[in-house]
């Protein structure tokens, strides 16, 4: 008989292989991050599927993450205390800049976005909470990095790093020189290494020295001129600085 541990332990490996698989999953998919037969695999999603967490395509045959767990997540995140200090300053900095803001924290090797503003009047892209990227190609994960553990960029170096652009940095010895760079600045920035046309710029929300999440600003390099970086990420870092006082309780009463 499969203990009761075991079977939670089941459950949060196949929602961790879904979430990090856009384009679904199949049982023997599955099967094999679990290592179990494929009935017990087939068994197990459709327990989920009855229960709304997992969500199967009727045509590919493949499975997804679910509208209720999308719907449970969201009101999770929705209720972080970092996101609930964040939010104004995103709201404010996206009204002041018109482009979309994020805050990010990082999770292993990824960033993780978990919270987003957009601009009312722009074109702007598709939602990026709940979404995952690789820390070393995105100015948040840069930020994080550079000013949060040093045992994580280790980690991170310890690997290879994939190009998801020809921009992408992937060599560990400039991507050291980079992160030296972000804390000498305060600020970080990714021009087309996550995506091509995509310019971001993120600063560190800071909580004893140490970074506990980003804030970014992000939007098309047809948009965002080069001029304007330096300008922009000015900005980010006075959010991200303002955050850090609401989590210290420290916010004065004309920052607010």
């Amino acid at each position: 008989m499969v203990r009761a541990t075991e079977s939670v332990e089941r459950v949060a490996r196949v929602i961790e292989v879904l979430a990090s698989s856009p384009e679904g999953v199949g049982v023997s998919e599955v099967a094999r991050a679990l290592r179990v037969h494929k009935a017990t695999a087939s068994r197990l999603l459709g327990t989920l599927a009855i229960h709304g967490l997992v969500d199967r395509d009727p045509l590919t045959r493949r499975y997804g993450v679910g509208a209720r767990l999308v719907g449970l997540a969201g009101s999770a995140v929705r209720h972080l205390s970092i996101v609930a200090h964040a939010h104004p300053e995103l709201e404010r900095l996206t009204a002041r800049t018109s482009e979309t803001t994020n805050l990010a924290v990082l999770d292993g090797f990824d960033v993780v976005y978990i919270d987003q503003v957009t601009p009312t009047a722009n074109v702007v892209m598709a939602s990026w909470v709940g979404r995952r990227t690789p820390a070393h190609a995105s100015s948040s994960g840069k930020v994080l990095l550079a000013f949060g553990d040093p045992a994580a960029v280790e980690r991170l170096l310890s690997r290879r790093l994939a190009a998801l652009t020809p921009r992408t940095i992937t060599d560990p010895t400039r991507f050291r020189r980079v992160l030296a760079e972000v804390r000498k600045a305060g600020w970080a920035r990714s021009i087309g290494e996550l995506e091509e046309g995509l310019v971001t710029m993120a600063a560190p929300i800071l909580a004893d020295g140490r970074a506990i999440a980003a804030v970014s600003l992000s939007g098309p390099t047809s948009r965002i001129a080069p001029r304007d970086h330096a300008f922009l990420a000015q900005m980010v870092a006075d959010a991200a600085k303002r955050i850090g006082h609401r989590v210290a309780g420290r916010m004065d009463p004309g920052e607010a």
